[in-house]
C-alpha cells in the first residue's frame, strides 16, 4: 500500500512539472517585440498640458 501511494505521488509530481519544462511562448515574445518596435517608431506627441515653445532671440534666427 505504501509503495503504491509513493508511486502515485511521484507520478503526480512528474505530471505537475511537465508544464514548467514546456519552454517559452514564442507568440507572446514576438508580440511584445513588435509592440516595442512600434513604440520606438512612433513620434512623440506633445501633450495638451505642455507649455507651448516660444521663440527666443537665440532660437529665432
Amino acid at each position: 500500500m505504501k509503495s503504491i501511494l509513493l508511486a502515485m505521488l511521484a507520478l503526480g509530481a512528474i505530471a505537475a512539472s511537465l508544464p514548467a519544462s514546456a519552454g517559452p511562448d514564442w507568440s507572446v515574445i514576438e508580440r511584445a517585440r513588435a509592440q516595442a518596435r512600434a513604440l520606438q517608431a512612433a513620434p512623440c506627441a506633445q501633450s495638451a498640458d505642455a507649455a507651448p515653445v516660444r521663440a527666443t532671440p537665440a532660437t529665432a534666427r
